[in-house]
């Protein structure tokens, strides 16, 4: 999981929040409404694009790719939208609005309902965990072979029992990322030990890459660069 800084909103957002909503008696504040055709069509397209390039093209809670469309991610609220825990004043509030991925694996067997993660499985929950603070993405710690865990314990909550980031498909993703790496750090350095200088090249590189785009997974890949660097020190 990577720290996400949050920027201005897009202006169709800001915008359209200025609108007032009147498909009521009486003309209340705009809201997060997908039955207006403008809304479908202009403000939320800004605002996948904006999500997507605050979070450098990353999913908010397992790193993995997204894409500014209707089917490449989810625009996730942190707190919900819907049922007891739903907070109606937040739902175009942009500091409660995240980039996620669509959340759905295969199941391994090939059979039976989808393996859910991230914003699908979370639904309407709540979570205490809040990507965008620092204080929270700096708990969160990794296991070699990919697991993820956090050094408080009701955001290991979140990660295994809301958002499901320890399902076993997801956890295989994160170590092939890593074994692309260290493929990366054999053919740059050859084998043998690496030094702490190669490593923290390579860390530079994976936390501002070109294009600004990070690698999927890329929470995974810095912590392992992170440890490797102080090892070789």
């Amino acid at each position: 999981m990577i720290l996400i800084r949050k920027r201005p909103p897009p202006q169709a957002l800001t915008t359209y929040r200025l609108t007032p909503d009147s498909t009521g008696e009486q003309p209340r504040a705009a809201r997060y409404n997908d039955d207006d055709p403008h809304f479908t069509t202009v403000v939320k397209p800004a605002m996948r694009e904006a999500l997507v390039r605050e979070q450098r093209g990353l999913c908010c809670y397992c790193n993995d790719r997204i894409e500014a469309t209707d089917t490449g991610m989810k625009i996730e609220h942190r707190v919900p939208q819907h049922g007891p825990w739903r907070d109606p004043s937040r739902d175009l509030d942009w500091t409660n609005l995240l980039g996620a991925c669509c959340g759905a694996i295969d199941n391994p067997r090939g059979r039976g309902a989808k393996v859910l993660h991230c914003d699908s499985s979370k639904a309407e929950r709540p979570v205490a965990l809040d990507p965008t603070e620092a204080s929270h993405t700096a708990a969160i710690e990794y296991e070699n072979g990919g697991r993820i865990h956090a050094t408080r314990p009701e955001f290991d909550r979140d990660l295994d029992e809301v958002l499901n980031l320890n399902d076993e498909t997801l956890v295989e993703r994160r170590d092939k990322a890593l074994t692309v790496l260290m493929h990366e750090l054999r053919k740059r350095y050859g084998v043998g030990s690496w030094k702490a200088s190669q490593f923290q090249k390579l860390l530079d590189q994976h936390r501002d890459p070109p294009g600004g785009s990070l690698r999927p997974f890329a929470g995974y890949l810095c912590w392992w660069l992170e440890r490797a660097v102080r090892k070789s020190r």
